[in-house]
């Protein structure tokens, strides 16, 4: 979500500068006579209505934004618990990936309607313990059931 979220200010960012650009190059060409040379009131009352219309834009933009991450997050809502099992798996080893001591390639996950299944071999205890508990910490994880042998 993090990432959506540079995102989405980094999209507001760089529409803005276009926006910007556009309006301020505008006021250029608006504020010119036929014969080249600048009418000084009608300068300022442009500058003032490029101003209402950049603000304008800006908060359009932000309202687009807004209903976009609106949509997103209401979209994730509806999948509630029902994750998918594919993720719930790839999350679980990723997390186990970050873990010294653990070989993950000697650990199989598999994840059937958000039970996860975990089998192979650790070196003790303390990492039976800690992978069911890395697999408990995974959204959309419903039980943990665990095989796990210690290797002697």
């Amino acid at each position: 979500m993090k990432k959506l979220k540079f995102t989405h200010s980094l999209l507001a960012v760089v529409l803005g500068s276009v926006l910007g650009s556009i309006l301020i190059n505008g006021s250029v060409s608006a504020a010119e006579t036929s014969s080249g040379s600048t009418i000084e009131g009608n300068s300022l009352e442009n500058k003032i209505l490029e101003d209402k219309a950049l603000e304008n834009t800006g908060q359009k933009i932000d309202s687009s934004i807004k209903n976009a991450e609106e949509k997103i997050d209401n979209s994730l809502k509806k999948l509630g618990g029902s994750f998918d099992d594919s993720v719930i798996t790839a999350k679980i080893k990723e997390k186990l990936l970050e873990y010294k001591g653990i070989n993950s390639n000697d650990i199989s996950v598999k994840t059937e309607k958000g039970v996860v299944y975990l089998s192979g071999f650790v070196k003790n205890e303390e990492q039976v313990k800690r992978v069911i508990r890395i697999a408990h910490q995974v959204d959309g994880v419903k039980f943990v059931n665990s095989t796990l042998t210690i290797r002697k």
